[in-house]
């Protein structure tokens, strides 16, 4: 155990965001084994907000507020939020120009969650929800890019995750005004517990590398 404290060696367990982890992390993750070579590394991809304790991780980085939860944590930037839509949908169903007029529009939600078609924007300087619909749901972010690049609607999402889209231009952002506050990137450990080589080297490194501002 002591030898633990001191030197990164066995098992480093991270879990992570699905679409997050493939681009932000695993270049880290790669020089980080690069550098430790005694230890090794497990990625739990999920979205969901696993317990770290009950998931038998070290660390998890999570997109998103932070209730109270007994963890430590480290700021490593934030997430802008985006409406975005194909040009032929705006084409044959007119172009939002505020966040009210997504009423009168086919929105791809995503199921599931708490507040299911909620998207929150900034209106006059303060946090707004509106409540969209349309006749296409889906359980998952993939398909809510699929979807709206098939012209069927519009999509709310990170703008990290459709940037190649935007690139390619096959979808485009309206609105961008209104967006709302942007979601802070922690990466959390367990309070109380002094962190072991491998969390406190792993984390140094996250902060070097881990440029996500402008997101």
């Amino acid at each position: 155990m002591a030898q633990r404290r001191l030197e990164p060696s066995g098992v480093l367990r991270v879990g992570a965001p699905a679409l997050f982890a493939p681009r932000f992390l695993m270049p880290i993750v790669a020089e980080y084994m690069r550098q430790h070579r005694k230890v090794e590394v497990e990625l739990d991809l999920s979205d969901a907000f696993v317990d770290l304790a009950d998931g038998g991780l070290d660390m998890v980085v999570r997109i998103g507020d932070l209730a109270d939860s007994g963890l430590m944590g480290k700021r490593l930037g934030v997430v802008r939020r985006v409406v975005f839509g194909t040009p032929s949908y705006f084409a044959n169903h007119g172009r939002p120009k505020h966040p009210q007029d997504l009423k009168q529009h086919n929105c791809v939600v995503r199921s599931g969650g708490d507040r299911p078609g909620a998207w929150m924007f900034t209106i006059d300087g303060k946090p707004r929800e509106i409540k969209v619909s349309g006749p296409l749901r889906v359980s998952a972010m993939t398909a809510v890019y699929a979807a709206v690049s098939e012209g069927l609607g519009l999509g709310y999402s990170p703008l990290w995750q459709i940037e190649h889209l935007i690139a390619e231009g096959r979808v485009e952002i309206v609105f961008d005004e209104f967006d709302p506050a942007p979601v802070p990137i922690h990466v959390l450990w367990r309070e109380g517990r002094a962190p072991t080589a491998n969390v406190r080297t792993f984390i140094d490194l996250l902060s070097k590398r881990l440029k996500l501002d402008h997101l």
